[in-house]
């Protein structure tokens, strides 16, 4: 009898940047690919968390709720969000770690298995290095020089690529 062999990904976790730069929910607009991204990784037996600072629920322009849970109407399995502006120095405002270590205390992962898909050096490609994970940096929100991550990192564990959909053929590929 042959057995068939399937090609499954090496990482099992990937944490989405939600970006936030939009005054209200009703402003934000997803790419026509985002949703067929996520359940592409879903598919494939990857958690999907989204990953988020988000300074508008501290100053009440947005809800900490309605904003949880547009991300899981999305098809995030959950979503670890920093309600803080950078002022209050919290520990869960990226590039720290908080967020991460949320997602350590409810779910089972490693970090050398996991992704980090985001636009912002100084924020999620920050925090992928500083957790041992890839970064994967999509080219599609904010422009920020690479050279902002200075020479304490290695960006070999940084992968560039245009969109959320070209990042995701990455991880599956």
């Amino acid at each position: 009898m042959r057995k068939i062999h399937t090609m499954t990904s090496q990482y099992t976790t990937v944490f989405i940047d939600r970006d936030g730069h939009f005054q209200s929910l009703q402003d934000f607009e997803i790419f026509s690919y985002t949703l067929e991204a996520l359940q592409k990784l879903k598919k494939n037996k990857i958690k999907v968390f989204g990953l988020s600072n988000q300074t508008h629920i501290e100053d009440g322009r947005i809800n900490y709720y309605d904003f949880f849970d547009s991300l899981i109407s999305m098809g995030f399995e959950d979503a670890f969000i920093c309600p803080h502006s950078e002022s209050i120095n919290c520990n869960c405002r990226k590039p720290k770690k908080g967020l991460i270590e949320q997602a350590h205390a409810k779910y089972d992962f490693e970090n050398s298995k996991s992704v980090i898909i985001g636009d912002r050096y100084s924020s999620d490609m920050r925090l992928a290095l500083d957790c041992d994970m890839l970064g994967i940096h999509v080219a599609t929100g904010k422009h920020e020089p690479i050279v902002i991550l200075n020479n304490k990192y290695s960006i070999d564990k940084i992968v560039e690529v245009e969109t959320l959909k070209e990042a995701v053929d990455y991880i599956i590929d």
